[in-house]
C-alpha cells in the first residue's frame, strides 16, 4: 500500500468536502492518523509512506502539517490511485470521524493508553517521536474496528 501522505490527506480533505464536514490542518492529521490505523487494523499495511509522530496536539505528519501550514491547497494535489474497495473504506472512516472537529478528535487521540498517550509518556521517544505501528494497529483493532465501522470520538 504505502501512499504519499499528501495524496491522501488530499484524498481526505475531498472527503470532507463533499459531506460538508469543516477541516483544518489539525482536522486533517486526526483524520489521517485515524484513516492510518484503521487500514493498519483491517489490512495490516501501512496507508502512506509517513509515520504519524507524537506531537503537542496529538499524532501529526510532518510532512502533511507542513504542505497545509505553508497554505498549500490539498484540494489541488491529486489523490492517489487506490482500490475502489480501500476509497469505500476510508470513505466510511471519514463518515465516522469527519463529524467532528478537531478538538474532540484531539482529546480522543490524546486519552490515556492511546498510543500517543504511551509514547509520550513512555521511556523512549516521547514528543516527537514516531508512534509505532504496532501500537496503531493494536489501538484501533480494539478500540475502533470492533465497534463496527469505527467507534466515535465522544
Amino acid at each position: 500500500m504505502k501512499y504519499d501522505s499528501i495524496q491522501v490527506a488530499s484524498f481526505i480533505a475531498h472527503l470532507c468536502k463533499d459531506s460538508n464536514f469543516h477541516y483544518n490542518n489539525t482536522k486533517i492529521q486526526k483524520l489521517l492518523y485515524c484513516c492510518y490505523g484503521c487500514v493498519l487494523a483491517k489490512y495490516g499495511e501501512r496507508l502512506c509512506e509517513e509515520y504519524p509522530k507524537a506531537w503537542q496536539y496529538g499524532p501529526v505528519f510532518p510532512r502533511v502539517f507542513n504542505f497545509i501550514h505553508k497554505k498549500k491547497d490539498l484540494l489541488a494535489v491529486p489523490p492517489p490511485d487506490m482500490s475502489e474497495d480501500l476509497k469505500t473504506f476510508l470513505g466510511e472512516v471519514i463518515r465516522v470521524f469527519g463529524r467532528y472537529n478537531a478538538v474532540p478528535l484531539s482529546e480522543w487521540t490524546h486519552r490515556k493508553g492511546s498510543p500517543w498517550d504511551v509514547v509520550v509518556n513512555g521511556p523512549d521517544d516521547g514528543m516527537h517521536g514516531i508512534i509505532p505501528d504496532d501500537l496503531i494497529k493494536d489501538y484501533f483493532a480494539e478500540n475502533v474496528l470492533s465497534s463496527g465501522a469505527g467507534n466515535n470520538a465522544d
